[in-house]
């Protein structure tokens, strides 16, 4: 078998899988089934058979606009589903004290304090607290499976990339829920200042990039006016030992993010005294919540607990400037709000949103006259998400021949447009979460605020893609730790093992690929059928039999079928 993969691992590098290949000079206009292919590819995470027989039925552009208004879209067979995962319902506080740390027990709904937990109990509880992390993984791929909302699925998964958090740091792992439900996904489709506005609001933001305990620091005040801060004094001794307290003072790493990776982009013409500005202004910009600025135990309303929480006695009150306009003094909350307007209005985030938007949808290079084009009307809707997504998908650039299949799928959309291709049911959820990890794209184990890379440049190796190979051989055929269980001849009946290898290549050709099969493809695949480690047998056999599930795995290893 490991013959098999790598002979398979070596047919795979023989095509350029990428995108940054050289396109012939004459390239042939798409036809109608291409151009619904390209909305199924973009807009969904790989499309299914009953995909392609609606938008023949409604037509191209009913489809777009269906995927862009998702509340209109029936998707309660999904939600059944995902009614197997009811922790993802509970608040952040109901997740701590059902799964509360090591260090801390729940007495009547009241965290105490647990001197020096052990090590047996320190894994019990991190595996208690996982459970939360192995729900949050199974409702992705629920969603991503099976939902209608297809276009809203992959936005969501968008913009948390966007606005990457981790569920390994801090107290993230019980607020992570509440992220996504709360803060991504009723924005995916909405208002980027909305959007932005929930980010910065949200404590899983705030704590992962240290927000929270960014307080007025003195070398940014008059030594005259430090008396107007008794809470930085106080939070600012030293501790029992005579050393200093760590992590104290003005925390600019929320601030450098939201200009860096959240709206300007890294050449937005801000300077670290912009961050430095920004990161003062959003000095009390915190969450209350146990361990956090608080003695045990603690005791408060059910309703403030890991909720957004500004501290004034925090907050620097002078004045600041950020790109030439003026915050304060003495505006409190309100000045990081009017920066968050600034920043959304300003051109250099329109043509980093757009750039992101058009390079996710269209290209990993995206043609820089429709990224301005997205731009402007990112600018005149304010920042209207639907709006942007309609320039770019009813754009020449997006039907472009040159951009059709020019994008390389990464882990999740592989593996996701695998399962959905082959009407896989998704058994093992774990399992699909394992082998995203092997693959090198956890879910929510990000740690980089960037995020994960779109572009082909960083999934295209060899080890790589020898595991899509693998994933695709170990699915067809129903190994003990596939995720999901498939059932080929259900596919078609052509996709049955037997002596003619041709047939059931060419039936894999029709479901997977929708004939759309390059002609070089074609044509090493069939080249293959002689091999002996394709047909088991030997090369003077006049009998030869073919399993279906390693030809479906070839063909779901092909550069046809990696690409989207």
């Amino acid at each position: 078998m490991k013959e098999l993969l790598f002979s398979c691992l070596l047919l795979v590098l023989a095509f350029p899988l990428h995108a940054a290949q050289k396109k012939p000079v004459k390239l042939t206009p798409l036809t109608d089934d291409q151009k619904m292919a390209q909305v199924l590819n973009r807009l969904t995470f790989g499309p299914r058979a009953e995909d392609f027989a609606h938008i023949k039925k409604i037509g191209t552009k009913a489809f777009i606009e269906e995927q862009l208004n998702p509340d209109k879209i029936d998707d309660s067979a999904c939600d059944q589903m995902l009614g197997q995962y009811p922790d993802l319902l509970l608040s952040s506080w109901d997740l701590y004290q059902k799964y509360p740390p090591a260090n801390t027990r729940i007495v009547n709904g009241i965290p105490e304090k647990v001197d020096n937990p052990n090590e047996a109990d320190k894994k019990a509880a991190n595996q208690k607290i996982h459970l939360i992390l192995q729900q949050m993984d199974a409702a992705k791929l629920t969603r991503i499976l099976y939902s209608k909302r297809q276009l809203q699925e992959v936005m969501t998964d968008f913009w948390f990339n966007h606005f990457n958090v981790t569920f390994e740091k801090n107290r993230i792992k019980w607020l992570l829920p509440a992220y996504e439900r709360d803060v991504i996904r009723p924005y995916a489709l909405g208002n980027f200042r909305d959007l932005l506005g929930a980010v910065a609001h949200s404590p899983a933001m705030l704590d992962y990039l240290d927000n929270v305990v960014s307080t007025v620091d003195p070398r940014y005040v008059p030594a005259a006016d430090m008396g107007e801060y008794p809470m930085m004094a106080n939070l600012a001794k030293p501790q029992a030992n005579g050393k200093p307290k760590k992590n104290m003072g003005l925390n600019e790493n929320y601030a450098r993010e939201l200009m860096e990776l959240h709206t300007l982009g890294v050449d937005g013409g801000y300077t670290q005294d912009d961050v430095i500005a920004v990161a003062r202004a959003l000095t009390g910009w915190s969450f209350d919540g146990p361990n956090l600025l608080n003695k045990y135990p603690y005791n408060a309303n059910p309703d403030d607990v890991f909720r957004f929480k500004f501290r004034p006695r925090m907050h620097d009150l002078g004045v600041k400037t950020v790109l030439g306009q003026s915050f304060g003094p003495n505006e409190g909350e309100l000045e990081g709000e009017r920066i968050l307007d600034m920043l959304c209005q300003n051109p250099a985030t329109a043509h980093f949103i757009a750039t992101k938007l058009c390079s996710r949808f269209v290209s990993d290079n995206p043609p820089e006259g429709l990224v301005k084009r997205v731009a402007a009307t990112f600018l005149k809707t304010k920042g209207d998400i639907r709006s942007c997504l309609r320039t770019i998908f009813y754009s020449g650039e997006f039907t472009d021949p040159q951009n059709y299949r020019a994008k390389v799928k990464t882990p999740l959309e592989y593996v996701a447009s695998a399962m959905r291709v082959t009407h896989a049911e998704m058994t093992n959820p774990e399992e699909a979460a394992n082998v995203l990890n092997l693959m090198g794209e956890p879910l929510y184990l990000c740690e980089p605020p960037t995020g994960y890379p779109d572009t082909a440049a960083s999934w295209v190796n060899s080890s790589a893609l020898l595991d899509r190979l693998n994933f695709g051989l170990m699915l067809l055929s129903d190994r003990p730790l596939s995720p999901g269980t498939v059932d080929l001849v259900k596919l078609d009946p052509a996709l049955r093992s037997g002596d003619d290898g041709k047939r059931i290549l060419n039936g894999f050709f029709k479901v997977f690929l929708r004939g759309q099969v390059s002609p070089n493809t074609q044509k090493v695949l069939y080249e293959k059928l002689g091999d002996p480690e394709v047909s088991h047998a030997m090369l003077d056999d006049k009998r030869k039999t073919f399993e279906a599930a390693q030809l479906g795995a070839l063909v779901l290893g092909s550069p046809d079928f990696q690409k989207r």
